[in-house]
């Protein structure tokens, strides 16, 4: 049996735009901001890691701990507030839960922000399995995320399918064995999306036959 592996920020929520207005709010305080080329480095990856850079790359005279908090309340409060889902997305999980395919949500945010997200638009109840970025020791592009979804459905990685909008991602899902369906959004327009199956434009284009076809490029 097939199965699906949703990314969650650009695939189900259109949360990068969430994302980059917290982080800016908070580099706000100490005279930094991003603009979208710089922050497109951080897409896909860990809070660890994009804060950890953020220190090293300007100077932040913070520690650690504090960006986190300040972005963890920051972002929260974008997904309560803010959250949108993508183009498709409701209709994609319909259309998966009629065919009766197991799906998982495998994101690099942590716990709390997926389960917030997930709620506020209510696809909470429509996936069996969630891996967060804070459970696993290696964050994308290490496949680790996409492989423990994948046993979490009890689903072979070779017939999984990964639904991603970041290069990171696509990575990490390829080293895991899976296809890879890029959706390419505003906020990745100029990102190269090399080692997808298939790249598509919204949701809304999603064949439940690629299942099946394994996703050639050709097919």
């Amino acid at each position: 049996m097939p199965a699906v592996l949703f990314d969650m920020d650009g695939v189900l929520v259109d949360g990068e735009p969430l994302h980059f207005a917290a982080l800016n709010e908070i580099l706000a305080e100490e005279q930094v901001q991003l603009d979208m080329a710089a922050y497109q480095r951080y897409m896909g990856t860990t809070m660890m890691h994009t804060w950890t850079d953020l220190r090293e790359r300007y100077g932040l005279s913070r520690d650690f701990e504090y960006y986190r908090e300040r972005y963890d309340e920051a972002v929260m409060t974008q997904y309560r507030t803010q959250a949108q889902p993508m183009a498709g997305a409701r209709s994609l999980l319909d259309r998966l839960q009629e065919a009766d395919v197991p799906r998982a949500v495998a994101s690099s945010s942590n716990r709390a922000w997926v389960e917030t997200a997930l709620s506020a638009l209510g696809f909470r109840d429509d996936f069996q399995a969630i891996v967060a970025g804070d459970e696993v020791r290696q964050g994308k592009p290490d496949p680790e995320i996409y492989l423990t979804a994948a046993a979490k459905l009890g689903a072979e990685p070779a017939r999984c399918t990964v639904i991603e909008d970041a290069p990171a991602g696509i990575e990490s899902g390829r080293r895991a064995g899976m296809r890879v369906v890029a959706v390419r959004t505003e906020m990745t327009q100029g990102l190269e999306l090399d080692g997808a199956s298939r790249i598509i434009d919204s949701l809304e284009e999603f064949d439940l036959q690629w299942l099946d076809e394994g996703c050639r490029a050709d097919a």
